[in-house]
């Protein structure tokens, strides 16, 4: 699965605020993730929050098992 983790640090608080998106594409760029960042300050994180950063993330997961289905 594809995941894009975006990064805001928050001055005030001195911490850092991370969201999170499963499904997204591979080939997004800054150009294209940057102003949906901007976007979010103020919603869904604190308006004293900035952009920092963000990356895209495969990962994979291995089913050990699964009793209930």
């Amino acid at each position: 699965m594809r995941r894009l983790r975006m990064k805001f640090y928050d001055p005030a608080e001195g911490k850092s605020k991370t969201l999170s998106v499963d499904g997204v594409l591979e080939t997004l760029t800054q150009a294209e993730i940057e102003p949906i960042m901007q976007s979010l300050i103020g919603v869904l994180v604190p308006t004293t929050a900035q952009v920092d950063e963000a990356e895209i993330v495969e990962t994979t997961t291995n089913e050990v098992f699964n009793l209930i289905q």
